[in-house]
């Protein structure tokens, strides 16, 4: 990316509305909406706020499902110099009514479809002086609603994302209106995206990627493409979904590229020119088994960078041969940003030796929201350069010989589930919160696939069931944050000063519905199957599978279910509908739901 005077994220979206009126923005199940259509909705929304008082530097939480109305919202708010807080409408609400409580919000934005839930978020998180502005009764005015110019700068706070804390509760990391700027304008240049480009929005908003999902097409005059609902939980349906809709580019984790990537059917994915791919490692087989079916003409791109560095800071374009490496490059450092690996002595760490990453950049973040000392704890001076801040990310990771990073893994007690970032040690507190737990200690491991979960010890007062210590945790941690695997124990183990001893716990442990007089075991072929599937997937299993257990209960997650279904699919040759899984999510009721399908395909094949 050339160097060029900064331009607002919210100034460039106006030249593409400018060249491109007729263009559709957003496309959606429920319909479209162009680059005209997104302009209008915008200032009235804008226009809203500032008639209720919100000003440069107010934060505004948006809370809305309908990803026209997220989009329109999240550009209102940049246009009068607000700082947006993009909510999730499918998170728990204990997690909507901490945001709100962190931001302390005067305003906000929501959408419609969302029934009764704004309201109860806002009376249970104590928001009562909160002015609240419905998208629905912002439109429909025929006269232009006038929005009050900002001039912005590239210091201004433009956003805040919640990422998981060691407490429990999230830290909202404060965005720098000129790092998205740099950021967005060196991935459409990086890529070459053009006006005739269809990405894909698959991310929570959340979580800052979503940025990437919302302005690398508004930019350029390309369309934000948006799946029919639930279909992220279905990968023969994302994948059948991706081709028909000609996407162009796909941002996403690698666990859910690896489901749509290996889900069967004939898709080709004609149109696609990049999937760009962080939040977690990627595994050379996925890639290589990308490549085997599909070949080297769309690109991968393999990001790296936290949040608090703005979206990612270092990229590699993967080859075949990348594929015969131990793991996956993250690449080189973009533009105007440094990366360093030190030892632990705090000196450059030689090709080869492991060290802990450091990035230096003028597009970092701005800190993070009212809490000064985790700020300066994790932007610290750099020790190569007086005067000059670095972020220090608290990942290990070395350069190879030929100058490439690789990442390896967490210093802290920290990682990532499904792309999200997780503190162990704010699962932990919750955990124990619960009146049952004395003690806790949560540990990650992988499943046979490379697919990350949690493992949760915890000692007990009084016995608990773990269908209900999840269901505990659930109203309460972002669903990547709820542990897979639940071991209680009578004593955790700990070293000689008392501290428990992490590296003594088991990433694995055995399961719940262990052989015993109350499980109810496979009664025919199709639940043996099914049962051996079910165990695969599920993290840390073991033992006998009762066959009317809950699939979430026994430790499945939405993510899992992509995995479940497809498997299923490869084994009986069917395509099994989410929801109808998900209304009985049993290995009994998927027997019969697979042998009901099997038997009309054959009724078909017979012609009756």
């Amino acid at each position: 990316m050339t160097s060029e005077a900064f331009q607002a994220i919210q100034a460039l979206v106006a030249k593409a509305i400018a060249r491109f009126p007729d263009h559709v923005a957003v496309e959606c199940a429920d319909g479209k909406l162009t680059y005209a259509e997104l302009d209008r909705r915008a200032d009235d929304i804008a226009a809203a706020l500032q008639e209720a008082g919100a000003a440069p530097g107010s934060l505004v939480p948006v809370l809305a499902e309908d990803r026209r109305e997220l989009v329109a919202a999240v550009l209102g708010v940049l246009r009068i110099g607000g700082v947006v807080v993009p909510l999730d409408a499918t998170a728990q609400q204990r997690r909507l009514e901490q945001a709100l409580n962190d931001t302390d919000a005067s305003w906000v934005v929501t959408g419609s479809d969302l029934g009764g839930l704004p309201a109860k978020v806002l009376a249970a998180s104590g928001a009562t002086e909160t002015t609240r502005i419905d998208i629905a009764d912002t439109a429909g005015t025929s006269a232009r609603r006038t929005v009050v110019a900002h001039e912005p700068s590239p210091d201004d706070p433009c956003y805040v994302f919640f990422t998981s804390g060691s407490t429990g509760r999230p830290k909202g990391i404060v965005g720098r209106l000129g790092s998205v700027d740099h950021y967005i304008r060196w991935e459409t240049e990086l890529l070459g995206v053009d006006a005739g480009w269809r990405v894909s929005q698959l991310i929570s908003p959340a979580f800052d990627a979503v940025l990437r999902d919302i302005f690398v097409p508004l930019t350029t005059g390309a369309t934000i493409c948006v799946p029919p609902p639930d279909t992220l939980l279905d990968a023969a349906a994302l994948s059948r979904w991706l081709d028909s809709a000609e996407i162009s580019l796909v941002h996403c984790v690698p666990s859910l590229f690896r489901r749509f990537a290996t889900a069967p059917g004939t898709h080709e994915f004609a149109a696609l020119e990049c999937v760009a791919l962080s939040g977690e490692k990627l595994a050379p087989r996925d890639a290589a088994g990308w490549f085997d079916r599909f070949g080297e003409r769309t690109k991968l791109l393999n990001l790296y960078g936290p949040s608090e560095t703005t979206m990612t800071k270092t990229f590699h374009f993967v080859t075949r041969a990348d594929t015969e490496r131990d793991s996956i490059p993250i690449g080189r450092p973009m533009p105007e940003t440094e990366v360093l690996v030190l030892t632990d002595r705090g000196e450059p760490a030689a090709p080869g030796e492991v060290g802990e990453i450091y990035l230096r950049t003028p597009h970092r973040s701005l800190g993070y929201h009212r809490q000064p000392d985790a700020t300066g704890k994790a932007f610290v001076p750099d020790p190569r350069s007086p005067g000059e801040v670095v972020y220090r990310t608290g990942d290990f990771g070395r350069f190879s010989a030929e100058g490439l990073l690789e990442y390896l893994g967490r210093k802290d007690h920290q990682v990532k589930i499904g792309g999200v970032r997780v503190e162990l040690g704010g699962v932990e507190s919750v955990l124990r919160e619960h009146p049952a737990v004395t003690e806790a200690a949560v540990v990650a491991g992988e499943s046979a696939d490379g697919t990350p979960f949690l493992c949760a010890h915890y000692e007990q007062d009084t016995e608990i069931d773990s269908a209900l210590l999840r269901a505990f945790l659930r109203e309460r941690l972002p669903e990547a944050a709820v542990p897979a695997v639940f071991a209680p124990t009578t004593e955790l183990p700990r070293t000689i000063s008392g501290k428990i001893d992490r590296r003594a716990l088991p990433a694995t442990a055995p399961s719940t519905s262990d052989a015993g007089a109350d499980v109810l075991a496979p009664r025919s072929p199709a639940e043996q199957a099914i049962a051996r599937i079910w165990a695969s997937v599920l993290p840390g299993h073991s033992g006998a599978v009762d066959i009317r257990q809950d699939f979430f209960d026994a430790g499945g997650s939405s993510l899992l279910v992509i995995e479940l279904l497809s498997r299923l699919g490869a084994e009986f040759g069917v395509s099994l509908p989410l929801h109808d899984f998900l209304s009985a999510p049993t290995v009994a009721a998927v027997a019969g739901l697979i042998e009901g399908s099997l038997i009309a395909d054959d009724t078909d094949d017979l012609g009756l």
